[in-house]
């Protein structure tokens, strides 16, 4: 049934697919290095399964759906699985020359960039180390993806402020991806994983982090893509911003009302696994059409999911009011505008 499905849609939908050539900027990779890191550790921390990938299967799901170019990226827990130390840092440098190695392909150079590898936060030094190499010596990433959280940490923490002047220096493009929040229950349920509800809430709660330490402010020139429509940003976002009319939050806020919400703005946000109608209505009503990019988070959304998520896109963009204002046109081109103002020298069309 699964194939049947993604059969029909592909059939359906295929002219309307390519003729967009999308940009996926939330599309992961799982290199053999990273999968061993995964098993010495005991799997995934958030409960959800570890998918099977491989580089001819991720081309074959970007044919499918019509998508051009894919932004590769390790998705959470990333290094952090392997800890803090040496063995963390070798497994980073090893996935960064094995992203850059499937970018540099001569089949798939035009197909392929991908968001470099970082270690843990807490290794500060170890992720200063990583940056100059992504920046300074392979010159191949667009950009890194950070997680939500660190050791307890969220990513605006005063520890982690070298980290923040390092990016800023690059002027990074930044894809801020969710990790397992340390609650009490882990899991939700009989066992339900942290994907599928938590994740999204790690989202908010990193976002607004780096708005209220003013730490986004104190970086003019990084910009950050926000997984998943950016959680429940869109829905609580306005709340934050103006609880800093309240006397007793505004002191102790790095920033003010009006700062805020001119920092808010500045996120972009993938609309992976986020497209029902009230996912995307509420998604501009809170974010200008320009900061809205596609995602499709395979391998972790199989194919046949990825393909039900664009059914309830294609058909918000075909009957939705606003739905001109997501077309696939219109998240390629903003896609386009955003690689380019990050290239390390690749120009996109």
């Amino acid at each position: 049934m699964n194939l049947l499905l993604s059969v029909v849609f592909g059939l359906s939908v295929f002219t309307w697919a390519v003729s967009a050539q999308r940009i996926d900027t939330h599309f992961h990779a799982l290199p053999p290095a990273y999968l061993d890191a995964l098993a010495a550790a005991g799997g995934d921390p958030s409960g959800y399964p570890t998918p099977e990938w491989s580089l001819d299967a991720a081309i074959k799901s970007m044919n499918l759906i019509g998508t051009h170019l894919a932004i590769l990226s390790v998705s959470s827990p990333g290094v952090s699985i392997a800890g803090i130390g040496e063995v963390a840092r070798k497994l980073a440098r090893t996935l960064n020359e094995n992203l850059g190695a499937y970018a540099s392909m001569r089949e798939y150079r035009d197909r392929i960039g991908f968001f470099g590898a970082l270690t843990d936060f807490q290794d500060v030094n170890g992720t200063l180390a990583e940056l100059d190499f992504l920046y300074k010596e392979q010159k191949l990433c667009n950009g890194v993806i950070i997680f939500t959280s660190y050791g307890g940490k969220l990513p605006g923490h005063p520890d982690f402020a070298p980290i923040w002047a390092r990016l800023e220096k690059y002027k990074a493009l930044i894809f801020l991806h969710p990790s397992v929040m340390d609650v009490e229950p882990r899991l939700i349920g009989p066992g339900i994983p942290q994907p599928i509800v938590d994740y999204p809430l790690a989202t908010t709660r990193a976002a607004t982090d780096l708005v209220m330490t003013g730490t986004l402010r104190d970086c003019p020139s990084i910009d950050i893509i926000l997984s998943h429509a950016g959680g429940t940003i869109p829905y609580v976002g306005s709340r934050a911003i103006n609880a800093l009319g309240v006397p007793s939050i505004a002191q102790i806020a790095k920033v003010d009302l009006l700062q805020a919400k001119k920092d808010f703005a500045r996120f972009y946000y993938d609309i992976a696994l986020s497209t029902s109608a009230a996912q995307l209505d509420g998604l501009l009503d809170f974010a200008a059409p320009g900061k809205i990019l596609f995602g499709s988070d395979f391998p972790y959304a199989p194919q046949y999911g990825i393909d039900v998520i664009l059914l309830d896109y294609n058909n918000y963009v075909k009957t939705n009011a606003r739905g001109a204002q997501v077309a696939p046109e219109v998240l390629r081109r903003n896609a386009v505008k955003l690689l380019n103002k990050k290239s390390q020298g690749k120009i996109y069309v």
